[in-house]
């Protein structure tokens, strides 16, 4: 415990010597969730569930969903007051979005209620079958030394630690983000010092292109004795970023004290739990030494029992101080944690596992497959402290200027990612040929537009895609046979699927389903050389209506086969 007398001589030195000022990050206001650090994922056709705080006399509420130069306004069908919580419910079925991606959400009410989580709200046609998601811990933003030591204040080697992991993460394209606490290095250094570490903390989730669920660990939360903030500081600017100030004085119909939470993602239940080290002892009778305390397991209890339908459930938490989890008896299949910064494997069900550090340049990710119905953590991956281990080349510049633009992935990590994407700037265009991978879908709400391309990346080995923006112009017309463009895509019933032949040839144009099951052959014979078009309206081969949901385009002409991805939303 450092002296009176030396603390106040280090923050006068500390003071004199900050000259870097960050701006105020966007603190929670009306909008409890989803947030950037709890996002949803809604199907297109359910409904969006919105929790906001305000006052009784709330009305003439407003949701909108916002991308870049999309503004998807929502139908409020709903909008419910608990009077225990102050918390209102809004529920609005989510339409058919031209661009299935994470949205910003946007909420207004009469009075000047006006407020937007960045980030927040993931809309889709359908859950896989088979996905994986990254497990990260202990990031320590922005830097692991701490904001009495030399050099603290230019420091952000966690920062470009984890942007290291971002730029592997949104070319694997996982369906999510676990991040299991350590999330900042010292939970008191937000206002003091201007330090802002909450604030910065919070514009790196924005980098990411995926969703990502933020559980707290010691680190957000405990509080440092020998850091000069109050106690509790940690805790409360915790809940002012990420967290519930309802937490802080909940009503008896609410008592939790914790900031734990659940979602589903298909077929899989995920549950994400608080964990701390109360080193500032603030409200020790409350949150006693370590956690977890007994209010997160009443409330576990219920939220698992509420899941028994599920296939598998997911535990994901900082750490367990006391060792008072057991997974077998809670019935879950398995757990990720952090704070040892080192790998802990388990190859015995259920899984108990944990993942090195972000940070100190070790730059470790996990990633989890869910694959014929089973839960499989692969090895720990590095993003490679010295140049990155995943590596996307653009030529020329992914910039929307050029016509014709060449991507070159290399994949250091022996781990093959066949769900990955690469996202590529073009001019806008009426179609788009892709070699390599799939075009999933085309954001053309910008100047420029945004072409989406799914891409395999074979484990420790290269791809190569190339997108050619087509103008319908002698110049720009494909030189050889392919795919031309899928529109609309999303559709519903009916789209249009083109295609190119520089000469007469054999041509085979299928859907298929993700499976890889032939659903309905549309051109099976040979065709004159020219531009082509054929409709389809949803229907299998023996004349069934298909379901909403993700499908694959195949065509084949000669030694030429691409696959497409489209969407199909009723």
């Amino acid at each position: 415990m450092r002296t009176t007398l030396l603390v106040i001589i280090l923050v006068l030195t500390a003071s004199a010597a900050h000259a870097q000022t960050w701006a105020l990050g966007d603190t929670l206001t009306v909008i409890q969730r989803p947030l950037p650090n709890i996002p949803s994922f809604v199907l297109v056709g359910d409904h969006l569930e919105v929790t906001c705080a305000a006052t009784a006399s709330a009305s003439g509420w407003t949701v909108n969903l916002e991308r870049g130069g999309l503004d998807i306004p929502l139908s409020v069908t709903s909008a419910v007051r608990d009077t225990d919580t102050g918390w209102w419910t809004l529920r609005a079925p989510m339409p058919a979005v031209p661009v299935l991606d994470v949205y910003d959400l946007h909420v207004t009410a009469d009075g000047g209620i006006d407020d937007t989580a960045r980030h927040a709200v993931r809309p889709l046609a359908t859950f896989p079958s088979d996905f994986y998601f990254v497990h990260v811990t202990d990031t320590h933003l922005p830097t692991h030394l701490y904001w009495d030591q030399s050099g603290s204040r230019s420091d952000s080697t966690s920062t470009m630690d984890l942007r290291a992991i971002c730029e592997d993460v949104n070319v694997i394209d996982p369906a999510f983000l676990l991040i299991t606490g350590d999330f900042v290095n010292e939970g008191e250094c937000e206002d003091y010092l201007d330090l802002r570490y909450y604030s910065r903390a919070q514009r790196q989730l924005y980098e990411f292109d995926v969703p990502v669920f933020l559980s707290a660990g010691n680190h957000d939360l405990g509080g440092w004795d020998d850091t000069p903030p109050s106690d509790g500081t940690a805790r409360r600017d915790w809940w002012r970023f990420f967290g519930w100030k309802i937490l802080d004085a909940p009503p008896a119909s609410r008592p939790w004290v914790t900031q734990d939470f659940s979602f589903d993602y298909g077929a899989v239940h995920f549950t994400g739990l608080e964990a701390y080290d109360n080193y500032d002892g603030w409200r020790y009778s409350t949150y006693g030494g370590e956690s977890f305390v007994s209010s997160q397991f009443t409330w576990l209890q219920q939220d698992l029992a509420a899941a028994a339908g599920a296939h598998a459930r997911v535990l994901f938490y900082h750490f367990d101080f006391q060792n008072e989890i057991n997974l077998n008896s809670l019935g879950v299949d398995m757990a990720l944690w952090g704070h040892t910064h080192r790998n802990s494997e388990d190859a015995s069900h259920p899984y108990d596992i944990s993942t090195d550090n972000a940070s100190r340049g070790t730059r470790a990710f996990r990633l989890v497959r869910w694959q014929n119905s089973a839960l499989n953590a692969r090895p720990t991956l590095y993003a490679g402290s010295s140049g990155q281990v995943l590596t996307t080349n653009f030529t020329p510049a992914n910039d929307g200027t050029h016509d014709l633009v060449t991507v070159t992935v290399g994949n250091g990590h022996p781990e093959r990612f066949q769900y990955g994407q690469v996202r590529v700037r073009m001019p806008l265009a009426p179609a788009y040929a892709v070699t390599g991978g799939t075009l999933a879908q085309v954001d053309g709400s910008g100047a420029t537009a945004l072409c989406y391309v799914d891409a395999d990346i074979p484990a420790g080995g290269n791809l190569t895609v190339t997108v050619q923006a087509l103008h319908n112009s002698a110049v720009e017309v494909p030189t050889a046979a392919m795919l031309t463009g899928v529109a609309p895509n999303p559709f519903n019933p009916r789209t249009i699927i083109r295609y190119h032949l520089p000469a007469a040839a054999d041509v085979r144009l299928s859907v298929f389903d993700l499976r890889g099951r032939e659903l309905a052959v549309l051109v099976d014979g040979r065709r004159e050389a020219g531009d082509h078009a054929e409709s389809w309206t949803a229907r299998a081969h023996d004349g069934t209506t298909l379901p909403s949901g993700v499908y694959l385009v195949g065509f084949r002409s000669g030694g030429y086969n691409e696959t497409r991805k489209i969407t199909l939303m009723k």
